[in-house]
């Protein structure tokens, strides 16, 4: 992955000391000065289609992976429709350049923006996020509004009363429907979403290790970050982290891979310590576990098992068969909605974290390709209850004609 760090003016970190700036600031500043070089190294990157789809994403690089969710079907959509990214940050565009194929379009202000959407006569606008920059887009009353959020989950971040705004909301299949309609009032459910499955599984993901397969089996420890409010802290670092990982070497035929959300410890030094302490349980045993920081999507098949939080690698481990454990968020105030997931897969308490690995061989580790047992047909159900049909391919052919019918709607 290239660098994504902006050129250094001159004197910046300087004139930061003496005034006192933050690193907001700071930040503020280089930007500011580089959005004219920027402008001109999008403009080379790709020339930005007329009556296209513009995935709008002005927010800051450090949630670039909520683009990244959507990036390979993206690119795959870009064979067929214009496709681009509006940002509004050089330093957040930078990043989209280095890892995506998409043209991308700077748009720094409201003006800019309103140019560039009369300009290029843009179709349809697909959010990937909540941000509250996204009504500077949703002002706008000629393209199709379409979110798609970065993950299916039961989150309280899936149930937004934003989602009001916009004309579509994709969702993966009937459990979104249901609870988006369940969740907001005066919200038409058959009528304002689309089921499409989760075409992200359909594309093959660099980044998985050259581990061999007799070497172990593989379990993969996904905590979600703590969250920047009470009723979204699911992250499970601080109460069940240690002791889970701990269980799962327990087994010296085991071997780990732990991923730490990238936000990890940026509202809760508690978390950040907690991330430091698994990943020195980790090198205990040398090399034989993975810290991994690296792409997402490679683990669904790379791994045997899967123990995550309440968030979307748990709804996107489900396509997979293979045996899950959630954790149970310990914060009270933690929403917790009516939840098929939630409430038919028993979750693993805190004071039971230990017991982490004994759980996921009740539900088939270790016991070959998943079977017809209850655990297996369970999984399967809920699979199809939250992504409808994803085989061969169907969820990429479900989420482009959607794009598709969203152009056609945009031409009436």
């Amino acid at each position: 992955m290239r660098s994504t760090r902006l050129p250094e003016l001159p004197g910046a970190r300087r004139a930061a000391r003496v005034h006192g700036l933050g690193a907001e600031a700071l930040r503020r500043i280089r930007n500011a000065a580089s959005s004219r070089g920027f402008a001109e190294r999008a403009r080379r990157g790709g020339e930005v289609p007329d009556g296209g789809v513009a995935v709008f994403f002005c927010t800051g690089p450090e949630n670039l992976f909520q683009l990244e969710q959507w990036r390979l079907p993206l690119e795959h959509l870009a064979r067929t429709h214009g496709v681009f990214v509006v940002v509004d940050r050089p330093d957040t565009g930078e990043a989209v350049l280095a890892r995506s194929t998409l043209p991308v379009a700077f748009a720094a202000g409201s003006g800019a923006l309103e140019r560039l959407v009369e300009e290029h006569d843009v179709a349809v606008a697909l959010y990937v996020n909540q941000v509250e920059r996204n009504f500077r887009m949703l002002r706008f009353p000629g393209p199709v509004h379409v979110q798609l959020g970065h993950g299916e989950s039961d989150k309280a971040y899936s149930v937004s009363n934003q989602h009001k705004a916009y004309d579509l909301t994709f969702v993966g299949g009937a459990a979104g429907r249901d609870r988006l309609g369940a969740a907001l009032r005066g919200f038409d459910a058959e009528e304002r979403t689309v089921g499409v499955g989760r075409p992200q599984l359909d594309h093959a993901y660099p980044g998985a290790p050259d581990w061999s397969r007799g070497s172990g089996l593989r379990v993969w420890y996904a905590p979600t970050w703590e969250g920047d409010r009470p009723s979204v802290a699911y992250g499970s670092l601080v109460s069940h982290g240690v002791a889970v990982v701990e269980s799962l070497m327990s087994d010296p035929e085991v071997r780990v891979v732990y991923r730490p959300h990238p936000r990890t410890g940026l509202s809760s030094p508690a978390h950040a310590a907690a991330d430091r302490a698994v990943r020195e349980v980790l090198r205990r045993d040398g090399e034989r576990h993975l810290v991994d920081d690296g792409p997402y999507g490679w683990q669904w098949d790379f791994a045997d098992a899967c123990v995550t939080d309440v968030s979307s690698v748990a709804y996107d481990w489900l396509a997979t068969g293979k045996p899950l454990v959630v954790t149970e968020p310990t914060a009270a105030a933690a929403y917790r909605p009516a939840s098929r997931l939630l409430d038919e897969l028993p979750l693993l308490p805190a004071v039971d974290a230990g017991s982490a690995l004994a759980l996921l061989r009740e539900r088939g580790l270790g016991a070959g390709a998943a079977g017809e047992g209850p655990a297996a047909a369970l999984l399967r159900d809920l699979a199809a209850y939250y992504f409808g049909e994803t085989a061969d391919g169907a969820s990429t052919r479900r989420f482009e004609a959607a794009v598709a019918d969203a152009l056609a709607l945009a031409a009436r």
